[in-house]
């Protein structure tokens, strides 16, 4: 409890992401429906005109990512000899969609607009506009693939991923995982049943408020493998 007090003392509005996306809402920025800021005491969202930004629904901010809506270049270009005085704005919109990711320490510059279901990889400078449904990534951030593609990729590495964990696990443990290690892979494995009784499992079920696609999903496709016994067989086979 004292805790949480002194944490929000010291970091006020940025001391939950619940806090932060009410303060930036206050200020008038535009944010959706379940958007979330990760990291809000490491994430800058310029609010010089905070209503020039834009966030749509289920987008997820993470770790040191900075949002701007203008720069500074002109206080040089006023100094120019021969140009001295001249005050040049440099303010442009930024619009980010529905469904965005934002990866960690990712600059999103003026006048962007990222479209619906994008991902952004992480330390991406992004200039320029992305257009919906795809990944992007690098400096400057340029497309790599369409998220349908990015959805295969994913499906594709599941198992490979898994039993990288649970290899790891053992060495470092000298012991069999719990199943609880593979939050982000228990629909190798998991019934619908079992997974809506192990807290760990639900609450990923519940994330980005679509907990029924998710049941409906596990209704109608069978696990790979049919228990987590079976799992841990295939994953420590030579």
């Amino acid at each position: 409890m004292f805790k949480k007090i002194l944490r929000n003392l010291l970091l006020k509005e940025k001391a939950s992401p619940e806090k932060y996306a009410d303060y930036l809402r206050a200020q008038g920025v535009e944010l959706g429906r379940n958007v979330r800021f990760y990291s809000p005491s490491n994430t800058f969202v310029d609010i010089s005109a905070p209503w020039l930004i834009t966030i749509g629904d289920n987008s997820k901010i993470t770790h040191g990512v900075i949002i701007l809506t203008h720069d500074y270049s002109w206080a040089v270009l006023k100094k120019l000899p021969n140009k001295e005085g001249r005050v040049l704005g440099a303010q442009s919109p930024v619009i980010i969609g529905k469904n965005v990711f934002i990866g960690m320490n990712a600059i999103i510059t003026r006048g962007v607009t990222i479209g619906d279901n994008v991902v952004i990889g992480a330390g991406s400078v992004v200039t320029r506009d992305c257009e919906p449904n795809s990944v992007y990534a690098g400096n400057p951030a340029k497309r790599i693939m369409s998220i349908d593609e990015f959805y295969e990729k994913r499906v594709s590495k599941q198992f490979d991923e898994a039993k990288k964990l649970a290899v790891h696990y053992k060495n470092k443990f000298k012991k069999n995982p719990p199943k609880e290690v593979f939050s982000e892979y228990f629909m190798l494995f998991c019934s619908k049943e079992e997974a809506m009784n192990t807290p760990t499992f639900m609450a990923q079920m519940k994330t980005n408020d679509n907990l029924d696609k998710t049941i409906n999903y596990m209704e109608n496709n069978r696990p790979l493998f049919e228990s987590f016994e079976d799992f841990l067989k295939a994953c420590f086979e030579e």
